[in-house]
């Protein structure tokens, strides 16, 4: 629903009570997102043609602020990985998590104001007007508008937002290091996210604005979608780059859990995965616990309601690399037991129902031959 008007600022209002007379010397206050050519000293406002003006206040309403954020994302990653420097680089992860998080908010806040809140049930107007309030973070975000809001989100971008949260809080406190210092993967995450926001402003925020509003992100959004196609154009000639180097590998081929593209091999006789298209390289271990974290949504030190740990024993070669629930490439709709060691999808496997270690049952066994040992010796 639409935020009434004792709960959120009319801003066209506000845009209105801050026109000049015609003639006067002073600045209009405008947000900084707005791009298009300006308006000269002593013309009436147009909001058909905002600018921002030298010395003019800091103004940034929650929807302007966030597009301003995206645009700044394909600003520095539409020219392609061969340009785009390591400061490029950071400031695209940062600002696309920012813009994200202001967007998924400002949705959030049309729904009630107090929802933006860590505390909801402690929020006071006052903090959220001077900006000192402590608000909810991006999965309590995405938790409130799914479940209080009714906002379509899938676990697909649930999962690639809650990944870029991460990866900005690691960039932010540590530098440039691990995924968000790969090029390719940021772009392939971006355009995923990008892809998100775009659908939710379309379906979600811009129709719950009052339609003045809604018409000024007109040009900020053009420049997003133009962006984005640009974006994915480069995502999508480097997967048809490396499609026939993977092509023979779809068997031991997996999703990568940081660009997301379907290109993470696993490698056994280097005793490594990694992922043709962005280049990231981890032992086998690694990649395969990284995989069960990000890509299948599991618990690193606890088992699931099954039992069944984020990465397991493999029965064939011993090594702690088997995720059970994968899916390759080569049937990427089918759950599998596979060993990212062995690099290869382990058949006829079950959990033993005692232990829950992964083993292959003869004819209608339940339990491993520990287990099945074990209980014939207590006889």
């Amino acid at each position: 629903m639409s935020a009434t008007d004792d709960e959120l600022p009319d801003w066209d209002q506000v845009f209105r009570s801050e026109v000049r007379a015609e003639g006067e010397g002073t600045h209009v206050p405008q947000p900084g997102s707005w791009r298009r050519p300006g308006v000269a000293d002593g013309q009436l406002y147009d909001p058909g043609r905002e600018v921002e003006h030298p010395g003019s206040e800091v103004f940034f309403p929650p929807v302007p602020n966030g597009l301003d954020y995206l645009v700044s994302v394909v600003e520095h990653l539409e020219t392609g990985d061969e340009r785009v420097s390591a400061r490029d680089l950071k400031y695209a992860v940062l600002h696309l998590a920012a813009g994200a998080e202001v967007l998924l908010k400002a949705r959030l806040q049309l729904e009630h104001w107090s929802l933006v809140f860590k505390d909801p049930g402690q929020a006071k107007r006052s903090e959220l007007e001077d900006g000192t309030l402590k608000s909810c973070g991006p999965d309590e975000t995405v938790q409130r508008l799914k479940g209080i809001a009714g906002t379509p989100i899938s676990g697909k971008d649930t999962s690639a937002l809650s990944k870029l949260a991460k990866h900005r809080n690691a960039l932010q406190h540590y530098g440039l290091i691990g995924p968000a210092a790969n090029a390719r993967a940021v772009e392939s995450q971006a355009a995923e996210v990008l892809d998100f926001l775009i659908r939710f402003l379309d379906e979600e925020l811009l129709p719950a604005l009052p339609v003045p509003e809604a018409k000024r992100t007109e040009t900020d959004m053009e420049r997003i979608r133009g962006g984005l196609s640009r974006i994915q154009g480069f995502v999508k000639k480097r997967m048809q780059r490396i499609r026939a180097v993977l092509e023979p590998l779809r068997d031991r081929t997996v999703q990568c859990p940081d660009c997301d593209q379907w290109a993470l091999v696993a490698e056994p006789d280097a005793g490594r995965v990694t992922c043709r298209f962005c280049g990231t390289s981890q032992p086998t271990h690694d990649g395969a616990l990284m995989y069960a974290v990000f890509v299948l949504g599991r618990d690193p030190g606890s088992p699931d309601l099954f039992g069944i740990m984020a990465v397991e024993s493999c029965p064939d070669c011993d090594e702690e690399s088997l995720v059970v629930g994968a899916k390759t490439a080569a049937a990427p709709e089918e759950a599998v037991f596979f060993c990212f060691s062995c690099a290869r999808v382990a058949p006829g496997m079950a959990h033993c129902s005692r232990c829950y270690v992964p083993f292959r049952p003869l004819e209608d066994e339940t339990a491993c031959s520990n287990c099945l040992g074990n209980i014939a010796s207590s006889d």
